[in-house]
């Protein structure tokens, strides 16, 4: 066997035999009589210096921080529910009404602390990165490119919208599970079991044909507020550090399986998270952090260049 090495001519990376093009960086190999070879392994390519912009700079320091949006409804929802709560008790006099409330009210609170604190880290913790020397490529939006980035993916979200006729199905079938386990356990002959059974999938049908609405008018708000106009976003790609938007990533606690760059419909950066972090991840801001990355034309070769030293999940 041949003490020497093959390697990749353009990033150096090691190749089996038979490869024909880089495992690494894609760069079609020469033919076998061509091929470079080394006594040594070579030492791994450095990563690419990039400076930080004034610009990259001036996001870091005045965006806010992630998840806000759900915090007044949180806040409402636990005031409402102490609220409706002590009325209930007193109009009944029934003082269970008020443990129930407090259950849910104090249930909305702790969610509204938990992820105001999980975005103040999360802010903090991105800025820090942004004013790093750690991004291998960094960027902010021009308004034009922001807005480009905005139309795509509000065409894409109003495209997908999900099937709300599945809804009134989801809880008939919950109903009609309720409906069997009260037919089996309380009727006494079998057209007492068929009741409850239809009973139950009428009402299920009818509760899951109730929220068609109001999950309607929530997917339609979120489709909508792309059209409104924001500030323009921040990217900055890092070796073990992502970051987008407002939302900062550390593969090293969320990894990814791989993050690939693609040019059609338009440039950009698909991001796979590692699926065995899920419960990890939902639990998490980083939860909100996007698939889909849209490049600019003018970052693409940086940006070509940087993913090279991105580590994925092995």
């Amino acid at each position: 066997m041949s003490s020497s090495v093959r390697t990749c001519p353009r990033c150096h990376a090691l190749q089996p035999p038979e490869a024909r093009s880089c495992r690494l960086c894609g760069q079609p190999l020469p033919p076998d009589g061509d091929a470079q070879v080394s006594a040594a392994v070579p030492a791994p390519p450095t990563a690419p210096s990039f400076p930080t912009s004034p610009e990259v700079i001036a996001y870091a320091q005045s965006y806010r921080q992630p998840v806000t949006e759900p915090l007044p409804a949180l806040g409402a929802l636990a005031a409402l529910s102490f609220l409706g709560g002590a009325i209930a008790a007193v109009v009944s006099g029934e003082p269970a009404f008020v443990y129930v409330a407090g259950l849910t009210g104090s249930t909305c609170l702790l969610t509204l602390l938990f992820l105001w604190l999980a975005g103040w880290n999360n802010r903090r913790r991105g800025a820090e990165f942004l004013q790093s020397g750690r991004p291998l490529v960094a960027w902010v939006y021009t308004p034009e490119e922001w807005q480009q980035v905005r139309q795509y993916f509000y065409e894409h979200m109003r495209s997908d919208s999900p099937p709300y006729g599945c809804l009134p199905i989801l809880f008939g079938g919950i109903g009609l599970l309720v409906g069997v386990m009260v037919g089996i356990t309380d009727s006494r002959d079998l057209v007492e079991a068929a009741v409850s059974v239809v009973v139950g999938a009428f009402a299920g049908a009818t509760v899951g044909g109730l929220l068609v609405l109001p999950v309607y008018l929530l997917n339609w708000s979120a489709v909508e507020r792309l059209r409104h106009p924001t500030p323009p976003a921040c990217v900055a790609l890092g070796s073990d550090e992502l970051f987008y938007e407002r939302v900062y990533l550390d593969t090293r606690w969320h990894p990814i399986d791989a993050i690939l760059l693609k040019h059609r419909p338009l440039p950009h950066l698909e991001v796979i998270r590692h699926l065995a972090g899920g419960i990890t991840n939902r639990l998490s801001v980083t939860f909100f952090f996007p698939s889909v990355i849209l490049i600019p034309p003018r970052m693409v070769s940086a940006v070509q260049e940087a993913i090279l030293h991105i580590r994925v999940r092995a």
